[in-house]
């Protein structure tokens, strides 16, 4: 019996490769990329065709100018982009223009900065935030900002805000303004008596105990947080939450009055008081 020379070939063994991550849904996958920069969310698009036009949907748009060139290169991204996205889908946005970021050339341009913000409150945007650190205050917030039915979170820094005739923020929840500057602040005042809704409320900038008398907003109901300056509005306006930080350390001419008007704090949980002195008379 003629037996074969040699064993029979072995098979090789293929191993297909599965795109898992490619096989998600639009929807799973576009809330992944919700969470990178929109220049690396961008940038997806050259992994694959599955990949291409996820982009262009996206929900939230975070754009910062660090990791661009040049200023101009930055103004030219993100008004090609805005121009491309699908802006009715974005319910997140969020802008970071620091002025360390600036070559000595670079101009920067407010009423670029304006026209990308209109375009998002137009299109319903429901989460806006914006960190302009630049020289203080040098960049003055459209009106569109306050008057809008969709916005729930508002975060500004470095910003200034206007003289308000009128402020429309029926949903608005969380409101955070960090070196925010109001050259008058009855505007302020009248920002906070609008927000029916507001349940967190982060308030940090300086202020002069010359410049202003407590500013009587009422009583926000709603509030649940609030980390405040301690003499800018009177205890009661915080009587209902369960979280509260009142700072000494933004009045310029800082005292922690005692009075008697003290409201009782039924609901709250966590209590800081943080001060530089402790003046009770």
């Amino acid at each position: 019996m003629e037996q074969t020379v040699g064993s029979p070939s072995k098979k090789r063994r293929t191993r297909t490769k599965v795109d898992r991550i490619g096989g998600l849904p639009d929807s799973l996958l576009l809330h992944i990329l919700s969470f990178l920069p929109a220049k690396e969310a961008v940038a997806t698009s050259l992994i694959s065709r599955r990949w291409r036009p996820l982009w262009l949907s996206l929900p939230s748009l975070d754009l910062n100018l660090e990791g661009f060139q040049s200023l101009p290169f930055f103004h030219r991204f993100v008004d090609k982009m805005l121009k491309l996205v699908d802006l009715k889908s974005v319910k997140k946005f969020v802008l970071e223009i620091h002025s360390s970021n600036f070559k000595p050339r670079d101009c920067f341009r407010p009423l670029k900065i304006s026209k990308w913000i209109n375009a998002m409150i137009s299109n319903k945007v429901e989460h806006l935030e914006l960190q302009l650190i630049l020289f203080y205050g040098e960049f003055e917030l459209p009106p569109s900002v306050f008057i809008t039915n969709n916005i729930r979170v508002l975060k500004l820094s470095g910003v200034t805000v206007g003289t308000l005739s009128h402020v429309h923020l029926p949903l608005l929840e969380v409101l955070h303004l960090r070196s925010v500057r109001f050259p008058e602040f009855q505007s302020l005042k009248m920002l906070l008596s609008a927000s029916a809704s507001l349940k967190e409320l982060v308030l940090k900038f300086w202020f002069s105990v010359h410049d202003y008398n407590p500013l009587n907003i009422g009583r926000l109901d709603h509030l649940v947080s609030a980390d405040v300056p301690q003499s800018l509005f009177p205890s009661a306006a915080f009587s209902n939450v369960t979280f509260l930080r009142l700072d000494q350390h933004y009045c310029t001419q800082g005292i922690w009055p005692l009075s008697d008007d003290i409201p009782m704090f039924y609901n709250c949980t966590h209590l800081e008081c943080v001060a530089g002195s402790w003046k009770p008379f």
